[in-house]
């Protein structure tokens, strides 16, 4: 009666055992690795992190405008999504001393590229690096 009833308790633990590992391995997001990026004139950088999650993709990272050059860091973001449609966004930072950091929420996509530029409070002047991959399916 013993063993039966240790049998039956291993079985249960086993089954709740196999059940919860796949939740488990759901709740962990891919995690890939972005940057740097610098403006032309390397007073500009960026970098950062791309995370898959529910429910779809989140770009972070931080704008970086170094100290001691006039202006302001800009950065630029692409991305294709997976139904074709196209998405943009633009961050800047002129603090000359402290990173922004930002969050982007894309959905679900197919690639995203940044770009690092350099320009005044208002709009981007210039001295723009190339359009860098930041994430795309596949690698």
């Amino acid at each position: 009666m013993i063993l039966r009833t240790v049998a039956v308790g291993v079985t249960i633990l086993i089954a709740s055992a196999s059940l919860a590992a796949p939740a488990a391995a759901a709740a962990n997001p891919e995690i890939w690795k972005w940057g740097s990026i610098y403006s032309t004139d390397r007073a500009g950088k960026a970098k950062g992190k791309v995370v898959l999650d529910r429910p779809g993709f989140v770009v972070s990272g931080k704008l970086y405008d170094l100290p001691g050059r006039s202006g302001c860091s800009w950065l630029r973001f692409r991305w294709v999504k997976e139904d074709g449609r196209r998405g943009a966004k633009t961050y800047h930072n002129c603090s000359g001393t402290k990173p922004r950091s930002f969050a982007l929420s894309t959905g679900y996509m197919l690639s995203i590229e940044g770009m690092v530029c350099r320009g005044t409070s208002s709009k981007i002047t210039g001295k723009c690096s190339g359009w860098d991959g930041v994430w795309a399916q596949g690698g």
